[in-house]
């Protein structure tokens, strides 16, 4: 087939790729001078009226036009010509998620966590716009600019009240598609999430939680088999996951995780180390509590603190005491994963708006983003000047701080202080602490954390001070 020089108003430039129903082609527009990408459905199905495959196509346009989110790709047009109809969406260099695990080595646990965020993000505002994507998949996840995910291809999805959604009509992958879905029976946001369940043990495990030799066979398993726990096929991954996976894959929709926010609370608990049944964020944090004059204080005066390692030229840009209170806001919210968290958006933000930005997309819930937000948002943040992108500020980074050798008696009193709040748990607590700890200050910090109570947290404090 000869490509075309022009589709409606937009310059063809080049075919990205072919299949059965069509074409998908690079175009430009030239009102607005962007690339665009071009998904064509042809003439053949048009001519021949291929009903349900023309309904997915509109169904693609309509599911995707109505999401305007950064992790999902933008839908900018649907048209129709005697040739063929065709959708103009956002143009995504990159590689699929497929093409990214297969070229790349083994994921580490904070990368994998960072894209499952992205995704459960997207997926969770999907589901509050009412859309149901149905077939989430690593070709259907785009990898751009590093570690940016972007979810694309809606042509199977199910909007809410749309009269184009087929009874029990079967589509989407075997190996990704929820058992509701291979019985042919109606799908709702918690098959998204468990198809999400089955990318996340490929990026954990690297390689699929249903093995077989047939489509029939893996729809077999799907149905009826428990997969392999992920700490049996990577030792490297904590027992936390297990559960975290095992709840994800659940046959029963009830027995899933019913929301992306909760899906993405307890990969945070068990990137922590923390117990599956704890995997909830706080109902209710206090959020007017900060930490005590004395409390900062005791940071600045022992030296860098856990925010203030590996952050380049923030730590310039920033008041110490203000990066204090940033980690330790953000732990109160999502646990100990905060440290790197803070590290990680510090290295990549180019000012400090885009630093609390990144930070608030952490929380599983607009809530509770919003409500961290207006928290660090009343901090200092020292000079109107210091708001410039963080790239115009000089200085060499922080080196790392080497985690402190503490004296054994000042580590016998903690664990005695911290077992009256948490019990025999307090042994192990206080070691993996100290070894992730480059002065008391932090050490304080991190164990005080472990304690649920506000009122209980100041006593133990106080008791070691």
């Amino acid at each position: 087939m000869t490509q075309p020089a022009r589709i409606g108003k937009y310059d063809i430039r080049r075919e990205l790729g072919a299949g059965a129903m069509g074409t998908v082609y690079e175009g430009f527009d030239p009102v607005i001078e962007r690339r665009v990408a071009i998904k064509t459905i042809s003439a053949k199905y048009l001519a021949e009226g291929s009903e349900a495959a023309v309904n997915r196509f509109k169904r693609e346009a309509q599911a995707a036009g109505r999401l305007q989110h950064p992790s999902i790709v933008t839908v900018y047009e649907y048209g129709e010509d005697p040739d063929q109809a065709y959708i103009v969406m956002e143009f995504v260099e990159g590689q699929n998620l497929r093409q990214f695990l297969n070229a790349k080595r083994r994921l580490d646990m904070l990368e994998t966590y960072g894209l499952m965020r992205q995704l459960l993000i997207a997926l969770d505002y999907s589901h509050q716009q009412g859309v149901v994507h149905r077939d989430i998949k690593p070709a259907n996840l785009m990898i751009v600019g590093g570690l940016r995910l972007k979810v694309t291809d809606f042509g199977i999805a199910r909007v809410e009240n749309s009269s184009m959604t087929q009874a029990g009509a079967v589509f989407g992958t075997p190996t990704h598609m929820a058992p509701e879905q291979l019985m042919g029976l109606p799908a709702d946001g918690r098959a998204d999430l468990w198809s999400a369940g089955v990318i996340l043990y490929e990026m954990l495990c690297g390689q699929s939680p249903f093995v077989a030799d047939t489509p029939l066979a893996v729809m077999h398993h799907v149905l009826y088999a428990e997969p392999a726990l992920p700490s049996a096929i990577d030792a490297r991954v904590g027992h936390a996951y297990d559960a975290v996976v095992a709840r994800a894959l659940a046959k029963r929709p009830e027995d899933r995780f019913q929301t992306a926010p909760q899906f993405q609370a307890a990969l945070i608990t068990a990137y922590c180390g923390r117990p599956a049944a704890e995997a909830v964020p706080p109902s209710n944090p206090d959020p007017e509590r900060t930490l005590s004059p004395e409390q900062t204080a005791r940071y600045e005066r022992t030296g860098t603190v856990g925010a203030r390692r590996q952050l380049g030229p923030l730590s310039k840009t920033l008041p110490p005491h203000t990066l204090v209170e940033i980690e330790a806001s953000l732990t109160r919210a999502i646990g100990p994963l905060a440290k790197q968290l803070v590290r990680k958006a510090a290295s990549e933000a180019h000012s400090v708006d885009a630093f609390f930005a990144a930070l608030s997309e952490n929380l599983p819930s607009g809530e509770e983003r919003e409500a961290f937000l207006a928290r660090i948002r009343r901090l200092d943040v020292g000079d109107s000047a210091n708001l410039a992108p963080l790239a115009e500020q000089s200085g060499p980074p922080v080196a790392p701080a080497l985690a402190a050798v503490f004296d054994a008696a000042l580590l016998a009193r903690c664990e005695k202080q911290l077992a009256q709040h948490v019990g025999p748990l307090a042994r192990v607590l206080i070691k993996r602490a100290a070894n992730d700890s480059g002065n008391v200050a932090e050490l304080m910090h991190k164990l005080a954390e472990q304690i649920d109570s506000e009122p209980e947290r100041k006593a133990f404090l106080d008791a070691l001070r």
